[in-house]
């Protein structure tokens, strides 16, 4: 091996190491943002029936000294998937986020549970019309 290859070899595998360590740097900011939540991101269930919870979209940011949050769900939907539109999202005392969807013909409420790169969403669907019963399906979303 030449002086140059050595050269090349030891500044290829550098540059590996540095790009490697650089895709690495925006998951750990995240990771010790304190304005982000753990549940911020994109969450899928591909097995979601008609009208079952197939998307949820977490954003959190800082806003005047606090954490703040909000959600997005959709549900399957044909020709495209329904969306509920944004809302604000609670933290409750459990350790749920809690978002409620208020609607024309009713509410509807999500909890979601953490899981690691997996949430349990609750949702809860209750009708302004009191002869409508309310209902309820659960869904697990893997991070997209």
């Amino acid at each position: 091996m030449t002086v140059g290859g050595a050269f090349f070899g030891a500044s290829s595998a550098v540059f590996l190491a540095l790009a490697f360590c650089a895709g690495m740097l925006p998951e750990r900011a995240r990771a010790q943002d304190p304005c982000r939540i753990p549940e911020t991101g994109h969450w899928v269930n591909p097995s979601a029936r008609t009208q079952q919870i197939r998307r949820i979209e977490i954003e959190s940011h800082c806003e005047g000294g606090r954490v703040v949050a909000r959600m997005r769900a959709f549900t399957k939907c044909s020709p495209r998937d329904c969306k509920w539109g944004w809302t604000e999202v609670y933290r409750t005392s459990n350790g749920r986020l809690f978002a409620r969807f208020p609607g024309f013909f009713g509410a509807r409420e999500i909890q979601v549970i953490s899981m690691g790169n997996r949430i349990e969403a609750l949702v809860t669907i209750d009708p302004h019309d009191p002869r409508e019963p309310d209902s309820f399906h659960a869904a697990i979303l893997s991070r997209e």
